[in-house]
């Protein structure tokens, strides 16, 4: 159930991104947050792990 919940959650928080004008383009595979530049490192934790959704 975890992998259902984990998936659930990242396509609600890029629905909601892309629903409320953001244009979200990226996401940290760490922490899961959404960022819509591609940063070399995640502006929210820090880890280099920021790739293209999907």
């Amino acid at each position: 159930m975890n992998l259902f919940s984990d998936v659930g959650r990242k396509v609600e928080k890029t629905k909601q991104a892309l629903t409320d004008g953001k244009q979200a383009e990226y996401v940290c595979v760490s922490c899961e947050e959404l960022v819509d530049e591609d940063y070399e490192y995640c502006p929210h934790c820090g880890e280099e792990t920021v790739e293209p959704v999907t």
